[in-house]
């Protein structure tokens, strides 16, 4: 009898009996068995407002399907013979990749479907279902290609996360530790307080710092002046710029809340080199991404070419539009990032302290 998901979808038009067609996470399905037969009931329940115009379908999730390239296509065909229209609704349940998928092929219809977003994973809930950039992988490149089209309305249900392990539930919470150091110190202050309560996935800790994240991304959206900040040189590039060579390089065998973390503290590392943060505020980060029981490093940071190159160097002149490689590097908690040019030396030296910590905290852990 929840009436909030009707009231989003009809409150431009409240008068008209809106067409609804449902796409599903599998992992959301597995989570929640009868969650396909919930959506039925609702648009029964509310039958005077929605007409679900199919049985809701079922959509693997997971970074790996963005790499289809004959999915767009699969699922427009699907949009085409339902005849969705601007004034037809998608529902999508899903966590972040599935968000993206969808939200990609409906960009690219002439007469675009509204879409109703609703994250399932705290990853996607912290921040990434609120934003317009809807993104596919191309040419082995992650995100490659993408579209800006700003969502219709987005659910954040806490009932979906609650069904997530505790581990994966504080992987996502990183999207969330992210915003409070582009966005908001007094945000970092709490997490860092709270780092207990989070790291062991309580629900009303979590519940609250999804929210304060969620809010913090929607207000960079609405304020962001043109698509150029959500480039390679933006705030939503701190950290990730690594990460997602990280995921290529292990062929996505770790999560993204797993890189995001290796790619904060790097940046962090190299900020406090560059001197764009300082070396007080990289340590007062770091512990706190290891209080939440994450790992700073990677094998792959150290990966070379057959020149000896680092291989996280790879495509970023092509980003950096012919000039050297410029990443986002912080400018202080709370306070956004700068673009900075990245030298190979400096990064060398951020990866081997990054590596030296990891040692060291390998073997005091040993000895415990």
């Amino acid at each position: 009898m929840n009436r909030d998901l009707r009231h989003l979808i009809v409150r431009r038009e409240p008068d008209v009996r809106h067409r609804v067609a449902a796409i599903v996470d599998r992992g959301a399905i597995a989570a929640q068995p009868e969650l396909n037969l919930h959506i039925e009931r609702y648009a029964r329940c509310h039958n005077d407002a929605l007409d679900l115009v199919a049985p809701p379908i079922v959509q693997g999730g997971g970074e790996s399907m963005k790499d289809d390239a004959t999915l767009p296509a699969r699922l427009q065909a699907y949009f085409h013979a339902l005849e969705l229209d601007r004034r037809s609704v998608l529902l999508v349940v899903g966590g972040a990749s599935l968000l993206d998928l969808v939200g990609f092929a409906a960009s690219m219809v002439q007469s675009a479907p509204r879409v109703v977003r609703v994250p399932t994973t705290t990853l996607a809930q912290a921040g990434p279902a609120v934003l317009p950039k809807s993104a596919i992988n191309a040419f082995g490149t992650k995100d490659f290609l993408c579209s800006f089209r700003a969502p219709y309305a987005v659910v954040c249900d806490r009932r979906f996360v609650e069904t997530q392990k505790t581990r994966e539930k504080v992987f996502g919470l990183v999207q969330a530790v992210r915003a409070a150091l582009l966005w908001d110190e007094e945000l970092f202050g709490w997490i860092v307080s709270h780092a207990h309560r989070l790291a062991s996935g309580e629900r009303d800790a979590v519940a609250e710092l999804l929210q304060q994240s969620a809010a913090l991304h929607a207000d960079f959206a609405a304020m962001a002046p043109n698509e150029d900040v959500y480039g390679a040189e933006g705030p939503l590039a701190f950290g990730a710029w690594s990460a997602d060579r990280i995921e290529l390089h292990t062929e996505r065998r770790i999560r993204q809340g797993e890189a995001l973390a290796v790619g904060i503290a790097l940046d962090t590392t190299l900020g406090a080199l560059h001197g764009t943060n300082t070396e007080g505020e990289r340590e007062s980060i770091h512990r706190l991404l290891e209080r939440l029981g994450l790992r700073l490093w990677h094998d792959t940071l150290g990966n070379v070419d057959s020149e000896g190159r680092l291989l996280l160097l790879d495509g970023l002149s092509e980003r950096s539009f012919g000039r050297s490689p410029h990443v986002p590097l912080l400018q202080g908690i709370g306070n956004g990032v700068v673009p900075h040019e990245l030298r190979e030396d400096v990064l060398r030296e951020a990866i081997t302290r990054l590596a030296h910590r990891d040692a060291h905290r390998a073997h005091a852990f040993a000895l415990a």
